[in-house]
Protein backbone atom coordinates (compact mmCIF):
# COMPACT_ATOMS: atom_id res chain seq x y z
CA UNK A 1 0.00 0.00 0.00
CA UNK A 2 2.91 2.15 0.92
CA UNK A 3 4.51 1.56 -2.60
CA UNK A 4 1.59 2.10 -4.29
CA UNK A 5 0.97 5.75 -2.20
CA UNK A 6 4.85 6.38 -2.85
CA UNK A 7 3.78 5.83 -6.52
CA UNK A 8 0.88 7.95 -6.99
CA UNK A 9 2.95 11.06 -4.61
CA UNK A 10 5.35 10.65 -7.79
CA UNK A 11 3.44 11.12 -10.37
CA UNK A 12 1.60 13.36 -8.56
CA UNK A 13 4.85 15.58 -8.13
CA UNK A 14 5.78 15.21 -11.38
CA UNK A 15 2.34 16.40 -12.92
CA UNK A 16 2.63 19.55 -10.95
CA UNK A 17 6.20 20.30 -12.25
CA UNK A 18 4.93 19.51 -16.00
CA UNK A 19 1.73 21.50 -15.40
CA UNK A 20 4.26 24.43 -13.42
CA UNK A 21 6.25 24.48 -17.16
CA UNK A 22 3.60 24.64 -19.04
CA UNK A 23 1.99 27.41 -16.99
CA UNK A 24 4.96 29.19 -16.41
CA UNK A 25 5.33 32.16 -19.53
CA UNK A 26 7.99 31.70 -21.92
CA UNK A 27 10.89 34.47 -22.05
CA UNK A 28 9.78 36.43 -25.16
CA UNK A 29 13.53 36.13 -27.68
CA UNK A 30 14.86 38.95 -28.06
CA UNK A 31 14.08 40.82 -31.93
CA UNK A 32 16.96 41.11 -34.01
CA UNK A 33 16.53 44.06 -36.75
CA UNK A 34 18.90 44.78 -39.30
CA UNK A 35 18.34 48.25 -41.29
CA UNK A 36 19.87 50.29 -44.00
CA UNK A 37 19.83 53.89 -44.83
CA UNK A 38 21.94 55.99 -46.79
CA UNK A 39 21.86 58.90 -49.24
CA UNK A 40 23.78 60.03 -52.23
CA UNK A 41 24.06 63.43 -54.18
CA UNK A 42 25.29 64.31 -57.56
CA UNK A 43 25.58 67.39 -58.12
CA UNK A 44 26.66 69.92 -60.74
CA UNK A 45 26.76 74.10 -60.24
CA UNK A 46 28.80 77.17 -60.75
CA UNK A 47 32.36 77.68 -59.21
CA UNK A 48 33.45 81.26 -56.90
CA UNK A 49 35.53 81.83 -60.14
CA UNK A 50 34.62 81.05 -63.82
CA UNK A 51 33.52 77.20 -64.78
CA UNK A 52 31.43 74.68 -63.37
CA UNK A 53 31.92 71.91 -60.77
CA UNK A 54 30.42 68.41 -60.60
CA UNK A 55 30.75 66.33 -57.12
CA UNK A 56 29.06 63.53 -54.81
CA UNK A 57 28.33 63.68 -51.20
CA UNK A 58 24.87 64.07 -49.05
CA UNK A 59 23.07 67.15 -48.01
CA UNK A 60 25.42 67.52 -44.89
CA UNK A 61 28.95 66.91 -46.25
CA UNK A 62 31.52 65.66 -48.59
CA UNK A 63 31.38 61.99 -48.15
CA UNK A 64 28.77 60.07 -49.72
CA UNK A 65 26.38 57.81 -47.54
CA UNK A 66 27.11 54.57 -49.43
CA UNK A 67 25.79 52.13 -46.58
CA UNK A 68 24.25 53.87 -43.68
CA UNK A 69 23.58 49.85 -41.63
CA UNK A 70 21.41 49.72 -38.48
CA UNK A 71 21.50 46.08 -36.10
CA UNK A 72 19.80 46.09 -33.10
CA UNK A 73 18.32 43.90 -30.80
CA UNK A 74 15.65 44.33 -27.85
CA UNK A 75 13.35 42.59 -25.80
CA UNK A 76 11.71 43.26 -22.47
CA UNK A 77 14.28 44.72 -20.92
CA UNK A 78 17.05 46.03 -23.14
CA UNK A 79 19.10 45.42 -26.54
CA UNK A 80 21.02 47.64 -28.39
CA UNK A 81 21.54 49.79 -31.05
CA UNK A 82 24.64 49.70 -33.54
CA UNK A 83 25.40 51.79 -36.82
CA UNK A 84 28.39 50.81 -39.44
CA UNK A 85 28.76 53.37 -41.99
CA UNK A 86 30.78 52.81 -45.00
CA UNK A 87 31.02 57.05 -45.59
CA UNK A 88 33.65 58.04 -48.25
CA UNK A 89 34.90 54.02 -48.62
CA UNK A 90 35.59 54.35 -44.95
CA UNK A 91 34.06 51.74 -42.52
CA UNK A 92 32.90 53.36 -39.54
CA UNK A 93 30.29 54.10 -36.81
CA UNK A 94 27.83 56.59 -37.40
CA UNK A 95 24.29 57.94 -35.44
CA UNK A 96 23.47 55.71 -32.48
CA UNK A 97 25.60 52.72 -30.86
CA UNK A 98 24.38 52.34 -27.37
CA UNK A 99 22.89 49.64 -25.08
CA UNK A 100 20.47 50.07 -22.88
CA UNK A 101 18.92 48.14 -19.85
CA UNK A 102 14.45 48.79 -18.75
CA UNK A 103 14.53 47.67 -15.40
CA UNK A 104 11.50 49.47 -14.46
CA UNK A 105 8.27 50.15 -16.68
CA UNK A 106 9.51 53.69 -18.40
CA UNK A 107 13.05 53.48 -16.88
CA UNK A 108 15.91 53.09 -19.02
CA UNK A 109 19.67 52.90 -18.35
CA UNK A 110 21.40 53.21 -21.56
CA UNK A 111 25.31 53.88 -22.65
CA UNK A 112 27.69 54.02 -25.47
CA UNK A 113 28.61 56.77 -28.17
CA UNK A 114 25.85 58.58 -29.84
CA UNK A 115 23.25 57.98 -27.69
CA UNK A 116 20.80 59.89 -29.78
CA UNK A 117 17.12 59.18 -27.78
CA UNK A 118 15.14 61.14 -29.66
CA UNK A 119 12.17 61.19 -27.51
CA UNK A 120 12.47 64.77 -26.60
CA UNK A 121 14.11 66.21 -29.63
CA UNK A 122 12.81 69.53 -31.54
CA UNK A 123 14.03 68.91 -35.20
CA UNK A 124 13.32 70.57 -38.33
CA UNK A 125 13.85 68.57 -41.51
CA UNK A 126 12.00 69.76 -44.99
CA UNK A 127 13.01 71.06 -48.26
CA UNK A 128 16.91 71.43 -48.65
CA UNK A 129 17.67 69.64 -45.56
CA UNK A 130 16.89 66.74 -47.66
CA UNK A 131 18.73 68.10 -50.66
CA UNK A 132 21.58 70.64 -50.63
CA UNK A 133 21.91 72.73 -47.48
CA UNK A 134 22.24 76.51 -47.87
CA UNK A 135 24.50 78.71 -45.48
CA UNK A 136 24.19 78.58 -41.68
CA UNK A 137 21.42 75.52 -41.93
CA UNK A 138 23.05 72.83 -40.50
CA UNK A 139 19.51 70.94 -39.11
CA UNK A 140 20.83 69.77 -36.11
CA UNK A 141 18.39 69.72 -33.18
CA UNK A 142 16.06 72.93 -33.52
CA UNK A 143 14.56 74.10 -30.78
CA UNK A 144 15.76 71.24 -28.23
CA UNK A 145 19.07 69.24 -27.94
CA UNK A 146 18.56 65.45 -27.87
CA UNK A 147 19.49 63.14 -25.38
CA UNK A 148 22.72 62.02 -26.44
CA UNK A 149 23.95 64.34 -29.47
CA UNK A 150 27.18 62.67 -29.73
CA UNK A 151 30.27 61.12 -28.57
CA UNK A 152 30.25 59.20 -25.29
CA UNK A 153 27.66 59.58 -22.79
CA UNK A 154 25.62 57.33 -20.19
CA UNK A 155 21.97 58.32 -19.01
CA UNK A 156 19.06 57.33 -17.03
CA UNK A 157 15.79 58.68 -18.41
CA UNK A 158 12.17 58.29 -17.17
CA UNK A 159 8.88 58.32 -19.66
CA UNK A 160 6.04 57.01 -18.74
CA UNK A 161 2.23 58.59 -18.09
CA UNK A 162 3.46 61.94 -19.28
CA UNK A 163 5.99 63.02 -16.85
CA UNK A 164 9.61 62.48 -18.70
CA UNK A 165 13.01 63.25 -16.66
CA UNK A 166 16.44 62.71 -17.28
CA UNK A 167 20.31 62.59 -16.45
CA UNK A 168 23.14 62.05 -18.56
CA UNK A 169 26.95 62.69 -17.88
CA UNK A 170 29.13 63.11 -21.33
CA UNK A 171 33.07 61.60 -21.50
CA UNK A 172 35.16 58.51 -22.09
CA UNK A 173 37.30 59.07 -19.25
CA UNK A 174 40.30 60.22 -21.13
CA UNK A 175 39.60 64.15 -20.73
CA UNK A 176 39.34 66.13 -17.36
CA UNK A 177 36.42 68.17 -16.48
CA UNK A 178 36.36 70.35 -13.67
CA UNK A 179 33.45 70.11 -12.54
CA UNK A 180 30.24 67.09 -13.13
CA UNK A 181 28.07 70.02 -13.59
CA UNK A 182 30.44 70.78 -16.92
CA UNK A 183 29.37 67.61 -18.00
CA UNK A 184 25.94 66.70 -17.26
CA UNK A 185 22.67 67.08 -19.45
CA UNK A 186 19.61 66.83 -17.12
CA UNK A 187 16.04 67.80 -17.76
CA UNK A 188 12.46 67.09 -17.35
CA UNK A 189 8.96 67.20 -19.71
CA UNK A 190 5.36 67.27 -19.02
CA UNK A 191 2.79 66.21 -21.28
CA UNK A 192 -0.66 67.97 -20.66
CA UNK A 193 -3.17 65.44 -22.38
CA UNK A 194 -4.65 66.93 -25.66
CA UNK A 195 -2.33 70.60 -24.95
CA UNK A 196 1.14 71.00 -25.11
CA UNK A 197 4.19 68.75 -23.79
CA UNK A 198 6.53 71.39 -21.72
CA UNK A 199 10.27 70.44 -21.50
CA UNK A 200 13.58 72.08 -20.24
CA UNK A 201 16.71 71.04 -19.96
CA UNK A 202 20.58 71.96 -18.64
CA UNK A 203 23.20 71.27 -21.53
CA UNK A 204 26.91 71.65 -19.64
CA UNK A 205 29.82 73.10 -21.86
CA UNK A 206 31.48 69.37 -22.19
CA UNK A 207 28.71 67.61 -23.38
CA UNK A 208 29.52 66.81 -27.10
CA UNK A 209 28.03 67.38 -29.68
CA UNK A 210 25.74 70.04 -28.65
CA UNK A 211 25.87 72.58 -31.32
CA UNK A 212 23.76 75.37 -31.80
CA UNK A 213 21.58 76.37 -34.96
CA UNK A 214 23.47 78.56 -37.13
CA UNK A 215 27.15 78.23 -36.72
CA UNK A 216 29.13 75.92 -38.60
CA UNK A 217 30.56 74.13 -35.76
CA UNK A 218 29.42 70.51 -36.06
CA UNK A 219 31.09 69.65 -32.65
CA UNK A 220 31.21 72.89 -30.26
CA UNK A 221 32.02 71.82 -26.70
CA UNK A 222 33.52 74.71 -25.00
CA UNK A 223 32.20 77.52 -26.96
CA UNK A 224 30.04 78.87 -30.20
CA UNK A 225 29.91 81.14 -33.20
CA UNK A 226 33.52 81.13 -33.05
CA UNK A 227 34.48 82.58 -29.90
CA UNK A 228 38.72 82.88 -29.75
CA UNK A 229 39.32 82.20 -25.74
CA UNK A 230 37.28 79.11 -25.50
CA UNK A 231 35.39 80.16 -21.94
CA UNK A 232 33.38 77.76 -21.31
CA UNK A 233 29.32 78.08 -20.32
CA UNK A 234 26.48 76.19 -19.93
CA UNK A 235 22.88 76.34 -21.62
CA UNK A 236 19.34 76.54 -20.27
CA UNK A 237 16.55 75.12 -23.11
CA UNK A 238 13.01 75.67 -22.47
CA UNK A 239 10.38 74.22 -25.26
CA UNK A 240 6.83 74.06 -25.85
CA UNK A 241 5.44 71.70 -28.41
CA UNK A 242 1.62 71.81 -29.14
CA UNK A 243 1.00 69.59 -32.06
CA UNK A 244 -1.68 68.11 -30.02
CA UNK A 245 -4.13 71.13 -30.36
CA UNK A 246 -4.84 70.93 -34.32
CA UNK A 247 -5.33 67.67 -36.75
CA UNK A 248 -2.36 67.95 -38.68
CA UNK A 249 -0.14 70.40 -36.91
CA UNK A 250 3.72 70.05 -35.26
CA UNK A 251 5.22 72.86 -33.94
CA UNK A 252 7.41 73.53 -31.29
CA UNK A 253 8.80 77.12 -29.78
CA UNK A 254 12.17 76.84 -28.26
CA UNK A 255 13.95 79.39 -26.46
CA UNK A 256 18.24 79.01 -25.71
CA UNK A 257 20.26 80.85 -23.17
CA UNK A 258 23.38 80.65 -22.31
CA UNK A 259 24.76 80.77 -18.10
CA UNK A 260 27.18 83.17 -19.26
CA UNK A 261 26.32 85.85 -22.32
CA UNK A 262 29.31 87.42 -21.89
CA UNK A 263 31.33 84.36 -22.26
CA UNK A 264 28.78 83.21 -25.19
CA UNK A 265 28.94 85.45 -27.46
CA UNK A 266 24.82 85.56 -27.62
CA UNK A 267 22.57 86.64 -24.67
CA UNK A 268 19.81 84.57 -25.90
CA UNK A 269 18.02 82.01 -29.17
CA UNK A 270 14.18 81.50 -29.89
CA UNK A 271 13.34 79.13 -32.38
CA UNK A 272 10.26 77.87 -34.16
CA UNK A 273 9.52 74.79 -36.21
CA UNK A 274 5.89 74.12 -37.70
CA UNK A 275 5.15 71.73 -40.11
CA UNK A 276 0.78 71.42 -41.23
CA UNK A 277 -0.41 69.04 -43.73
CA UNK A 278 -3.71 69.20 -45.00
CA UNK A 279 -5.21 67.31 -47.31
CA UNK A 280 -1.98 66.34 -50.56
CA UNK A 281 0.07 69.47 -48.90
CA UNK A 282 2.06 69.71 -45.91
CA UNK A 283 3.09 73.24 -45.32
CA UNK A 284 6.50 74.14 -43.62
CA UNK A 285 7.85 77.15 -41.31
CA UNK A 286 10.85 77.89 -38.94
CA UNK A 287 12.60 81.23 -37.79
CA UNK A 288 15.76 80.76 -35.86
CA UNK A 289 16.26 84.66 -34.09
CA UNK A 290 19.83 84.89 -32.09
CA UNK A 291 20.50 87.94 -30.03
CA UNK A 292 24.74 88.34 -30.32
CA UNK A 293 26.24 90.72 -28.10
CA UNK A 294 29.72 90.93 -29.88
CA UNK A 295 31.63 90.22 -27.01
CA UNK A 296 33.76 87.71 -28.30
CA UNK A 297 36.88 88.80 -30.11
CA UNK A 298 36.26 86.61 -33.24
CA UNK A 299 32.85 87.69 -33.93
CA UNK A 300 30.56 89.68 -36.52
CA UNK A 301 29.65 92.11 -33.86
CA UNK A 302 26.45 92.59 -31.99
CA UNK A 303 22.83 92.39 -33.41
CA UNK A 304 20.13 90.62 -34.24
CA UNK A 305 21.15 87.24 -36.21
CA UNK A 306 17.98 86.28 -38.61
CA UNK A 307 17.35 82.97 -39.87
CA UNK A 308 14.12 81.62 -41.34
CA UNK A 309 12.59 79.60 -44.19
CA UNK A 310 9.19 78.87 -46.07
CA UNK A 311 8.51 75.40 -47.88
CA UNK A 312 5.80 72.87 -49.21
CA UNK A 313 5.29 69.31 -50.27
CA UNK A 314 2.75 68.25 -52.99
CA UNK A 315 1.80 64.79 -53.20
CA UNK A 316 0.84 64.14 -56.90
CA UNK A 317 -0.08 60.89 -56.21
CA UNK A 318 1.84 57.34 -56.94
CA UNK A 319 4.59 58.78 -54.66
CA UNK A 320 5.55 61.97 -56.95
CA UNK A 321 6.17 64.34 -54.43
CA UNK A 322 6.57 68.43 -55.52
CA UNK A 323 9.08 70.56 -53.20
CA UNK A 324 9.76 73.85 -52.78
CA UNK A 325 11.82 75.69 -50.14
CA UNK A 326 12.82 79.28 -49.85
CA UNK A 327 15.14 80.32 -46.94
CA UNK A 328 16.23 83.90 -45.70
CA UNK A 329 19.01 85.02 -43.77
CA UNK A 330 20.69 88.11 -42.59
CA UNK A 331 24.32 89.01 -42.79
CA UNK A 332 24.74 88.10 -39.10
CA UNK A 333 22.74 85.29 -39.36
CA UNK A 334 24.04 83.82 -42.40
CA UNK A 335 27.73 83.79 -40.66
CA UNK A 336 26.34 82.47 -37.82
CA UNK A 337 27.75 85.15 -35.26
CA UNK A 338 31.26 85.14 -36.91
CA UNK A 339 32.84 87.75 -39.21
CA UNK A 340 30.30 89.09 -41.63
CA UNK A 341 33.28 90.90 -43.96
CA UNK A 342 32.52 89.41 -47.26
CA UNK A 343 29.33 87.63 -46.61
CA UNK A 344 26.00 88.20 -48.40
CA UNK A 345 22.55 87.59 -46.85
CA UNK A 346 21.30 84.87 -47.80
CA UNK A 347 17.96 84.70 -50.11
CA UNK A 348 18.23 80.74 -51.27
CA UNK A 349 15.57 78.71 -53.40
CA UNK A 350 14.50 75.63 -54.11
CA UNK A 351 12.14 73.34 -56.71
CA UNK A 352 12.40 69.68 -56.84
CA UNK A 353 10.51 66.81 -58.06
CA UNK A 354 10.93 63.22 -56.36
CA UNK A 355 9.87 60.12 -56.66
CA UNK A 356 9.41 57.74 -54.38
CA UNK A 357 9.77 53.58 -54.45
CA UNK A 358 9.35 50.86 -51.54
CA UNK A 359 12.79 50.93 -50.28
CA UNK A 360 14.33 54.46 -51.75
CA UNK A 361 13.62 57.60 -53.71
CA UNK A 362 15.19 59.61 -56.46
CA UNK A 363 14.73 63.49 -57.08
CA UNK A 364 16.00 66.01 -58.75
CA UNK A 365 16.53 69.87 -58.31
CA UNK A 366 17.73 73.01 -58.95
CA UNK A 367 19.12 75.91 -55.99
CA UNK A 368 20.00 78.72 -56.40
CA UNK A 369 21.47 81.07 -53.32
CA UNK A 370 22.37 84.56 -53.16
CA UNK A 371 25.68 83.00 -50.66
CA UNK A 372 26.73 79.60 -50.25
CA UNK A 373 25.05 76.41 -51.27
CA UNK A 374 26.88 74.49 -48.16
CA UNK A 375 26.67 71.16 -49.25
CA UNK A 376 30.22 69.36 -49.11
CA UNK A 377 30.31 68.24 -52.47
CA UNK A 378 29.71 71.65 -53.39
CA UNK A 379 33.90 71.99 -53.91
CA UNK A 380 35.34 75.44 -54.77
CA UNK A 381 31.76 77.05 -54.61
CA UNK A 382 32.08 78.56 -50.84
CA UNK A 383 32.83 82.13 -51.16
CA UNK A 384 29.90 83.51 -48.93
CA UNK A 385 30.58 87.06 -51.16
CA UNK A 386 29.19 85.26 -54.38
CA UNK A 387 25.64 83.82 -55.73
CA UNK A 388 25.86 80.11 -56.22
CA UNK A 389 22.84 77.60 -58.24
CA UNK A 390 23.15 73.77 -58.47
CA UNK A 391 21.14 70.75 -60.13
CA UNK A 392 21.44 68.29 -57.53
CA UNK A 393 20.56 64.67 -58.34
CA UNK A 394 19.19 62.82 -54.90
CA UNK A 395 19.29 59.12 -54.64
CA UNK A 396 18.33 57.53 -51.00
CA UNK A 397 17.88 53.95 -50.15
CA UNK A 398 16.00 52.12 -46.97
CA UNK A 399 15.66 48.79 -45.95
Amino acid sequence: MKKVALSLLAFALVGVSAFAQDAAPAAAAPVVTIGDWGRQVFAVGNQDSSGYWAGLGTSWGSSPRIVGLNIQTSYANGGFSITPSADNGTFGLTDQNKAWITPLPGLTIESGISLETDTWRGTSDFGSDDWLRFQGYQQNSFTFFRLGEGGYGTDINYNKDGIGAWALISGNGQAAVTDIGSALQAGASYTIPSTATIKAQYIGYAVNGTTLQGTSRSNATTNKYGASDLTPFGQIQVAVNVSPLVKGLNEEVGVDIPSSASDAGYVFQVSDITDFTIEQTTLHLLALITDFNGNQSYSGGSGIGLLGGVGADYDLGNKVQLTGDLRYGNTLGTAGGGPTSGVNPLTGVLVGISKGFDHGKLGIGFEYSTSTIAGGNSLSATNTGNSHWAIPVVLEESF
